[in-house]
């Protein structure tokens, strides 16, 4: 009881942390406020957790899981409203059960104190070749299937669906790797709401800002989880 009790307490919030935080509420207010945009609760709700998701993870904390659920359900119902339904199964049906499996692969990996975060590591080079021909494969594969549906992004939203997979399958293995391809899901994801921006969806500003500040965070990630690879 005690340890699933340190698995979900608060890690302590550095200066990074509150500037994503403030800075995330900030420009979503900014931007709902120009002439041609609203403010859209549900995106603005789904933006403020995927945040926390992406702060809790970058510090091997638990609390990453719970965020991810909340975030993943909502990011996967606008996917679905707005057509771009790779986006949508990945979030609905493969982020959304992955957030439990990562919850408990990550008690196998906790390291001595809640600030010490989890054990991480790095892949060796037959497995990162073996991720990039894999991933390739897939983005193919998936392109070809959407380009069948109404789907007005079929390359990009494959290739947001395929690398998100990846990144997510190597979060919850605790490799260092998937910040990189979190920043490959990130600018794809940056396109593919520019394009739906032009196209009048209400939530695509704020959706846009989300992903500049996960990219941010992304490069974050890779400095911390590095640093954790090195502990014992």
């Amino acid at each position: 009881m005690e340890k699933q009790e340190r698995l979900l307490s608060l890690p302590h919030f550095t200066w990074w942390d509150w500037f994503l935080i403030a800075g995330f509420i900030i420009m979503s207010l900014v931007v709902s406020m120009l002439p041609q945009n609203s403010f859209n609760a549900l995106s603005f709700t789904a933006g403020v957790f995927s945040i926390l998701c992406i702060i809790f993870g970058c510090k091997g904390n638990s609390l990453n899981f719970v965020c991810g659920l909340i975030g993943s359900a909502i990011q996967g119902y606008m996917a679905l409203k707005s057509g771009l339904y790779a986006n949508a199964v990945l979030f609905l049906l493969y982020n959304v059960p992955m957030q439990f499996i990562g919850f408990f692969q990550w008690r196998k990996r906790r390291l001595q104190t809640e600030e010490d975060g989890i054990r991480t590591r790095w892949m060796n080079w037959w497995q990162r070749v073996l991720l990039v021909v894999l991933s390739v494969a897939a983005v193919w594969t998936v392109s070809l299937i959407l380009r069948g549906t109404d789907d007005p992004q079929p390359v990009s939203d494959a290739m947001a669906m395929t690398a998100a997979v990846g990144a997510q399958l190597l979060l919850t293995l605790a490799f260092v790797e998937q910040w990189f391809m979190w920043l490959v899901v990130n600018g794809t994801q940056l396109v593919m709401w520019s394009i739906a921006m032009t196209r009048g969806v209400p939530y695509a500003p704020i959706m846009m800002i989300q992903y500049v500040f996960y990219t941010m965070n992304s490069i974050y990630g890779i400095i911390l989880w590095s640093r954790m690879s090195k502990k014992i």
